[in-house]
């Protein structure tokens, strides 16, 4: 027996895990644009394949169905990569919650929240819509809203940490308004909608957040 043919070679293994991440990343992306441009009910699983120039049977392999596609979709924008690092653990949210200042701090999560937006925006009015129509997609929705409560209240955690928190605004209240004003749908009625820019989003955020949450 030939021994080099019996050794796995390292380089093919790596190879091939890039080919496959390629090949799921290039699906993702083309059922997103699908989704955005015509909407998620009507995007067939033939017309993703179709946009990834890939095989039907490939999309599944390489993601799943229509509702973990947009799954997929969405945890990309929110992140900005596909690699398995959630969102608290990226650097820039690491050094968002450990800024000891909590005006700098509210500053740091708005740029944050400013930059997510930018992206997610479109894959969630998308999802908005499927929500209406889709169990599944509904579901998704659903789990991505509380998620994203979860997340406000855990901002408002590190104002009241900091002895930040405006007096005669409690936490549940001051949550409510985080995850009202972080809502992607928001910076796309102002900057999409209404033609805001980037930039003037981020700081009216920043401004509004401190307003409503931080003392005089």
């Amino acid at each position: 027996m030939n021994q080099q043919s019996s050794v796995k070679r390292p380089y093919q293994s790596t190879l091939r895990q890039r080919q496959a991440q390629s090949t799921r990343l290039s699906i993702i992306e083309a059922s997103a644009r699908l989704f955005i441009a015509q909407g998620y009910v009507t995007t067939s699983m033939d017309e993703i394949a179709a946009a990834a120039g890939v095989g039907r049977a490939t999309v599944f392999a390489s993601v799943g169905g229509k509702a973990a596609i947009l799954k997929a979709a969405y945890d990309i924008a929110t992140v900005g990569d596909d690699e398995p690092i959630p969102l608290p653990q990226r650097s820039w949210a690491i050094a968002v919650r450990n800024e000891p200042d909590p005006g700098r701090m509210i500053d740091g999560y708005a740029a944050m929240i400013a930059e997510i937006s930018s992206r997610v925006a479109p894959i969630y009015e998308a999802m908005r819509g499927a929500a209406a129509a889709d169990p599944e997609a509904r579901a998704l929705w659903d789990a991505i809203r509380k998620e994203r409560r979860g997340g406000a209240a855990g901002f408002v955690g590190f104002v009241v940490a900091r002895d930040a928190l405006r007096t005669g605004v409690d936490r549940k209240m001051a949550g409510d308004v985080v995850w009202a004003l972080i809502d992607p749908g928001l910076y796309h009625l102002l900057v999409i909608e209404m033609r805001w820019t980037p930039a003037q989003f981020q700081a009216w955020l920043g401004e509004t957040v401190k307003g409503q949450l931080l003392q005089d």
